[in-house]
C-alpha cells in the first residue's frame, strides 16, 4: 500500500507527523494528495494544522493511517470537528469462493476497454460532470499501470457493464477500482471480473490477493462470497470543500 501511494504521486515529503503525497498535476485526485500519519502521539489538531500547511493549494484536505488502533482512537474528534471518516477494510482471499465464476463471464481486456469502463462509471459518481476530474482519474489509472503494473479485467469482456483493476508488487496482488454503470447492476458482472482479476494474480503467482472496501458500504459483503475475509483496517480522514483564501 506504501508504494501504491508512494509511486504515483508527483513527490513525497517527510513533515512532523507522517510523509505528504503531493500531487499538483493532479490536483482533483484526493487520494494521491494525501498525508500518512505516522506519528501515533499526534494530535488531531496538529494533524489539521499541518494538512492545512501542507496541502494549502487544494480544495480538500485528506489524512490516511494505517495504523487502526490510531485511526479509531482519533475517529470521534475528526468526527465532532467536521471531517469525514472513512474506516477502509482490507480484505485478504482465504478461501474459495461460495461458488464456481461463470466460465467466461470476466476476464482481461485491453487498458482502452477498461478504461473506457472505468470512465462510464466514473461519469455517473457525484463528481462525474466534470470532466477534467474524469481526466484526472484516468491519468492516475496510467500511473498506476507503469508503477504497479496494473491490468484490466471486465465482464462482460466483449461489452464490460464493469471493470476493475489488477495491482502486483512483490507477491502481492490487489483488485481495486471496481466499478459497475448502474443500468447493468444486478447482473453478477462484478462478481465477474473481480474473480477473474483474483484469479488472475494467484496464477501469475500472487502468493496474497487482497483488496480494500468502505466498511460502510456493501460491496464487502460480495467480497466475503467471493472468498475475502477482514484482516484489518485502515482510516481515512477528508474535509472538503476548503475555500480558496
Amino acid at each position: 500500500m506504501r508504494r501504491a501511494e508512494e509511486g504515483v504521486c508527483d513527490q513525497v515529503v517527510k513533515t512532523s507527523h507522517g510523509m505528504a503525497m503531493v500531487t499538483p498535476s493532479l490536483p482533483l485526485v484526493w487520494q494521491v494528495n494525501a498525508i500518512r500519519v505516522e506519528d501515533p502521539q499526534a494530535t488531531v489538531a496538529q494533524l489539521a494544522a499541518e494538512a492545512d500547511e501542507v496541502q494549502a493549494r487544494f480544495g480538500h484536505r485528506k489524512l490516511v493511517m494505517h495504523d487502526e488502533r490510531m485511526g479509531a482512537r482519533l475517529a470521534p474528534e475528526f468526527a465532532k470537528a467536521g471531517w469525514n471518516v472513512f474506516r477502509v477494510l482490507i480484505m485478504l482471499r482465504r478461501r474459495p469462493a461460495d461458488r464456481p465464476p461463470e466460465r467466461g463471464a470476466g476476464a482481461e481486456v485491453s487498458r482502452d476497454a477498461g478504461a473506457a469502463a472505468l470512465a462510464a462509471f466514473r461519469r455517473e459518481q457525484p463528481f462525474g460532470w466534470q470532466d477534467e476530474a474524469v481526466r484526472q482519474l484516468a491519468e492516475m489509472d496510467d500511473r498506476y499501470t507503469r508503477v504497479l503494473a496494473a491490468r484490466d479485467f471486465a465482464s462482460p469482456p466483449d461489452d464490460p457493464a464493469c471493470a476493475c483493476r489488477l495491482y502486483t508488487h512483490d507477491g502481492l496482488g490487489q483488485v481495486d477500482e471496481v466499478g459497475t454503470v448502474e443500468a447493468r447492476r444486478g447482473h453478477g458482472h462484478a462478481r465477474a471480473a473481480v474473480a477473474a482479476a483474483a484469479d488472475a494474480a494467484s496464477a501469475d503467482g500472487c502468493e496474497q490477493v487482497f483488496m480494500v472496501t468502505d466498511a460502510a458500504d456493501w460491496p464487502q459483503q460480495l467480497y466475503h462470497r467471493l472468498g475475502f475475509d477482514e484482516i484489518g483496517a485502515t482510516y481515512e480522514f477528508l474535509k472538503l470543500p476548503i475555500s480558496s483564501r
